[in-house]
């Protein structure tokens, strides 16, 4: 047992009265032992659920993120990536309409760095699993994704090959039927160092405080709305709010809700029905609305414009897309 470990877990778990918050530095340095692997796997559980039961503070989330950062590949900080995509959530109402969203920016030549983890049992469609039929095959390793990049300019990076250790933390779900602070980091952790980070949540207020959080950070700017099912999708059925972090600042912005009604929930979640959607070949109510949106709301990001003018970018990029060829080819 780590006695230096046991002091942490007392601060945030010593009742109503009697904890508080870590901060940031004490953040930092619990991230760091837990990553680390110098604590037991009972305490590592007890300080995970502790947090789980009260949610964590943006300074704990900010220290926690500097302690996974500090970890991560320094190959993967150097890839020559434009806009880093957070895939940790997993669709089971609608496909992941927002790929091609990613697809359409990788069309134009802006480089995409995707990264995401799985959680076994979940009955979700994760990005992992649908892309390679969109065409861009899997890589394990940061070599074949910097290749992958240079070629197609997009490329997937399972968490697993990111930062292990934090994919470990994400699969005790499994044990605790419950999800931790791993899921908000996956989304946060930006490990491509890319100057424009894309984050989905699923709960309100996360994404708030996920513009907290990015306030933190100036090297980079950062979108963070309630996207659909929590994966980095504008759902038009209901009005969005973008939280857009600039320079250590964060102002928002609101996508209006569509006026084409309620769409029906995908029964099948055929990638192939993405496919068809791509190419022209079949018209879809929800992915209609969702694809421009969600493009729109990226270029809003990168180009730092207003809704109106990423609108138009996005139809015109999606008019102009390589139907004839797969999303990712």
């Amino acid at each position: 047992m780590s006695a230096a470990f046991s002091e942490y877990i007392k601060i945030i778990g010593k009742g109503q009265k009697g904890s508080r918050s870590l901060t940031r530095d004490e953040a930092f340095t619990a991230m760091q032992m837990v990553l680390d692997g110098d604590v037991t796997g009972e305490q590592r559980g007890a300080f995970l659920m502790l947090l789980r039961t009260r949610e964590e503070t943006p300074d704990e989330i900010i220290g926690f993120l500097d302690a996974c950062r500090a970890r991560v590949n320094t190959v993967v900080r150097a890839l020559p990536v434009v806009v880093d995509i957070g895939c940790y959530a997993g669709k089971r109402r609608q496909l992941p309409w927002y790929l091609l969203a990613a697809a359409c920016l990788a069309g134009q030549g802006t480089k995409v760095f995707m990264h995401g983890a799985h959680e076994p049992g979940s009955g979700r469609l994760y990005a992992s699993l649908a892309l390679p039929a969109l065409g861009l095959a899997p890589v394990t390793n940061v070599q074949d994704a910097s290749r992958q990049l240079q070629q197609q300019h997009a490329t997937y990076l399972d968490l697993s090959h990111v930062l292990p250790p934090l994919n470990e933390i994400i699969k005790l779900r499994e044990v605790f039927g419950l999800r931790s602070c791993a899921n908000t980091l996956g989304r946060l952790l930006n490990p491509s160092a890319a100057p424009c980070s894309i984050q989905g949540v699923f709960h309100t207020h996360l994404d708030d405080k996920h513009g907290k959080v990015n306030q933190a950070y100036t090297q980079y700017a950062a979108l963070c709305f309630r996207g659909d099912g929590g994966d980095p999708e504008i759902n038009s059925e209901r009005e969005t709010t973008l939280f857009i972090t600039r320079d250590g600042l964060t102002s928002t912005a609101v996508v209006p809700a569509s006026d084409s009604g309620w769409a029906l929930k995908d029964k099948q979640m055929d990638v192939a029905d993405m496919l068809a959607y791509w190419r022209g070949d079949s018209t879809h109510k929800y992915a209609a609305q969702a694809v421009i949106a969600t493009l729109a709301s990226y270029i809003m990001l990168i180009e730092n414009c207003d809704y109106t003018h990423a609108c138009a970018r996005a139809t015109d990029m999606w008019q102009n897309r390589k139907k004839h060829t797969l999303p990712f080819a």
